[in-house]
């Protein structure tokens, strides 16, 4: 389910397709910043996964699945994830 809010003033834009053009996204999780999204991995229109990179200076790469996207803000550039249990170093 696509979840719309204030901040997005394309609400024609679905989420599939912010979620393939979020690089530079800072993503957060339930304890606060996770990084920010370097690469997404999928198809056009299909994304499968973020790669987030976090950390001290950067070092630490994430594979954070699309199914642990809890919301997307493209206003803020934001992503919101549940659990960051669910994401892959």
């Amino acid at each position: 389910m696509t979840q719309m809010h204030a901040d997005t003033d394309t609400t024609y834009w679905s989420r599939d397709y912010w979620l393939g053009h979020c690089e530079g996204f800072r993503v957060d999780g339930p304890r606060g910043r996770v990084g920010f999204v370097e690469t997404v991995l999928g198809q056009e229109g299909e994304p499968e996964a973020l790669v987030v990179r976090g950390g001290i200076l950067g070092s630490r790469v994430l594979l954070v699945p699309i199914a642990a996207v809890e919301d997307v803000r493209p206003r803020a550039e934001r992503i919101l994830i549940r659990d960051e249990d669910t994401v892959a170093p």
